[in-house]
């Protein structure tokens, strides 16, 4: 399917055809980001699901990540889920 790119005022549009909409499981009216990935093409992201697909930042150790960190040792056997993970941290472990 393809579309063309519009002028919109200042700005241009893009119309997304309800049955891509739907595919990507969006309606009128969701917010969406939109990035150039790494091979130069134009992807739209929902808002909701950005985090998903930022790519982690280069050279960093899990080391220098937790260099500060003052909060309880963790070790194999409290590495899983248990009844202490609340709404959206039980959520995010169960995808």
């Amino acid at each position: 399917m393809t579309t063309k790119v519009s002028k919109w005022g200042n700005s241009a549009a893009v119309r997304i055809p309800s049955e891509i909409l739907n595919m990507a499981g969006l309606k009128p009216g969701d917010e969406i980001a939109f990035e150039i990935n790494g091979s130069g093409r134009l992807e739209l992201l929902p808002v909701l699901e950005k985090h998903r697909r930022i790519k982690p930042a280069k050279r960093v150790t899990v080391e220098e990540l937790f260099k500060n960190y003052t909060g309880p040792s963790l070790d194999n056997r409290n590495a899983w889920p248990d009844e202490t993970l609340l709404g959206e941290e039980w959520e995010a472990w169960e995808r």
